[in-house]
């Protein structure tokens, strides 16, 4: 009979490699489709739109597809009706329909939800036959 020996470390790290290389390649994919599907004004959103790879101990891999720019969880997520109030000046001040308008508060309607990185994340991973679980 013969006898098996597994290499322990060479097939970790074979899986390690390829699961790297795999999780490398859907987050690019996320981060493409997120910058397609997010709303543009003035680019700034889109172009911000990154990838970071963290490894725990050489295992165990974790990517996290976001943007750095303030209002981007607004634009994903919305908001919710609030007031708006100056912060260093005795008044708001901005135009409506051309007009230059003054105001102590200004109460905000919200805004809808645009969760483009919600989007992307379950369009590449529906077309890579992975399943997203909530935790």
């Amino acid at each position: 009979m013969a006898r098996l020996r597994l290499d322990r470390a060479a097939l970790n790290r074979t899986f390690s490699a390829t699961s790297r290389r795999e999780g490398d390649a859907a987050a690019r994919q996320v981060v493409a489709r997120a910058k397609v599907l997010a709303p543009v004004d003035t680019g700034r959103l889109r172009a911000s739109i990154r990838v970071e790879r963290r490894s725990f101990f050489g295992l165990r891999q974790r990517w996290t597809i976001g943007s750095d720019v303030e209002y981007a969880p607004m634009v994903n997520d919305g908001t919710r009706p609030h007031l708006i109030r100056p912060r260093r000046a005795q008044v708001l001040r901005f135009k409506v329909g051309g007009k230059t308008v003054f105001a102590k508060v200004v109460h905000h309607p919200g805004t809808r939800a645009r969760p483009f990185l919600d989007r992307a994340l379950r369009d590449v991973a529906r077309n890579r036959g992975y399943d997203i679980t909530q935790r």
